[in-house]
């Protein structure tokens, strides 16, 4: 491997003019950079990372901490990964990844300098992370929107406006007795994830506003839940004629489970699924949606902490982008 030594024997000049062309700290003439730049491609010279961040006072580096809880949804949480990935190579920077739930670690590799900034993904309400993470001197941005964010930033879907707008669409094409299909919760103590809480309460308030009963009801993601489901709340009784669904892992297993029932869609039961496009399109059926922009949310993250490096004195706000309808099969005319 070439060092700083072997471009400057190979340019002609001395190890410190190679340093300050590659620091930039005091100029040089352009045909002395050109000789260096002509030696560096030549040798193919690549700067250890930690000289690198010597040079130009920063790691190159952004953290992320990722759930790995048995209860996330993998395919979605990598979509999160992959966009921040990509997004943050555009900005010339190369992501840590660390395990969220290990919080002293997370703290650790932003206090001892390792990432320029956090992102932190899969924020829940009373987030016992939060005022560590508030006390930390580099910029921190949270992809959540809980209702204390200690000061930092937030950027998130607006799940709020999300859930609403799938009622309002499924009553506009007909339906009246709209539920809302979701996760078994953790128990009255356990955590509530921010997006759970404000999609719970856009459902409650549009049903409200439209002047229908609201009912959320929560099925364990297995074939023999959403079969039982579909039997007794919509076949039997014909209980729902409309599905606001927050459940991305039973989307595919409602639609088999639906269609094995012989229940016709969207005449007899309607279905808007708050989700990514590629879960909303991906089984027995083209679910209508009201689209999670997951590439958005990962760009607006790596762009708000880069934002916040190159001028620290930008204030820490929130986020929230807002929801698109997508029609498909699912839903009337």
């Amino acid at each position: 491997m070439a060092t700083m030594t072997d471009i400057a024997q190979e340019a002609g000049v001395s190890l410190s003019t190679v340093s300050y062309a590659l620091s930039g700290k005091r100029p040089i003439s352009e045909s002395t950079r050109t000789r260096i730049d002509a030696a560096i491609e030549k040798l193919q010279y690549h700067p250890t990372a930690s000289a690198r961040a010597l040079a130009l006072k920063r790691t190159s580096l952004l953290g992320l901490a990722v759930p790995q809880r048995p209860d996330v949804d993998d395919h979605v949480i990598m979509e999160f990964v992959g966009s921040i990935l990509s997004a943050a190579h555009e900005e010339d920077y190369d992501v840590l990844l660390v395990t969220a739930e290990d919080r002293a670690r997370t703290l650790r590799i932003v206090e001892e300098g390792k990432v320029d900034a956090l992102i932190v993904m899969d924020l829940v309400e009373d987030d016992e992370r939060i005022p560590s993470l508030a006390r930390l001197h580099s910029p921190v941005v949270l992809i959540g929107n809980p209702q204390n964010a200690g000061g930092l930033a937030c950027v998130d879907f607006d799940f709020l406006a999300g859930a609403m707008l799938a009622v309002r669409e499924l009553h506009s094409r007909g339906a009246s007795r709209i539920a809302m299909l979701k996760p078994p919760s953790a128990g009255p103590d356990g955590p509530v994830p921010t997006y759970a809480r404000r999609a719970r309460l856009g459902y409650a308030m549009a049903c409200a506003e439209l002047g229908i009963d609201s009912e959320v009801i929560e099925v364990p993601a297995t074939p023999e839940a959403i079969t039982a489901f579909v039997q007794e709340q919509i076949l039997a009784g014909a209980r729902f004629d409309g599905l606001v669904v927050h459940h991305e892992p039973a989307l595919a297993m409602l639609g088999r489970a639906i269609s094995g029932a012989g229940i016709a869609y969207p005449d007899e039961v309607q279905v808007v699924a708050i989700a990514p496009t590629d879960v909303a399109m991906n089984g027995p059926w083209e679910v209508s949606a009201v689209d999670l922009p997951i590439p958005s949310i990962g760009r607006t993250s790596v762009a708000m902490a880069v934002e916040r490096l190159s001028a620290h004195d930008v204030p820490a706000h929130s986020r929230l982008l807002s929801p698109t309808f997508v029609p498909r099969a699912t839903t009337r005319p």
